[in-house]
């Protein structure tokens, strides 16, 4: 043991080699579920932004015109029209980016 003084540096050199490799290994996985817990977070706030729409319309207190609402930093599109089949139906369908820069649709329907 007298003569181990080079194997030091050697030994500190894996071990940060190693806690290198689980930081940077980890990093993506946080980064990933950070984005994905914001289109969560954008998702449900299109599910109320439709469910208070099409709830307005239902009350007759709106009317069926295509909007745009910006909520949170972020610019939500309120289309409408009449679902295949169903006449006496309106259909409301919200279409925002999420967090990947996709565009993303919710829509639901009530009846006139």
């Amino acid at each position: 043991m007298r003569k181990c003084d080079g194997y030091i540096y050697l030994d500190m050199l894996a071990a940060l080699s190693i806690c290198l490799f689980i930081v940077f290994a980890l990093f993506p996985i946080f980064d990933q579920l950070k984005l994905n817990k914001k289109n969560m977070l954008l998702r449900t706030e299109a599910h109320y932004l439709l469910y208070e729409k099409l709830t307005a319309f239902a009350d007759g207190e709106i009317e069926a015109v295509p909007t745009e609402i910006t909520r949170q930093n972020h610019l939500f599109t309120l289309n409408w029209g009449v679902p295949n089949g169903f006449p006496e139906m309106v259909e409301g369908c919200i279409q925002y980016q999420n967090a990947f820069g996709k565009r993303e649709e919710v829509c639901d329907a009530t009846k006139k």
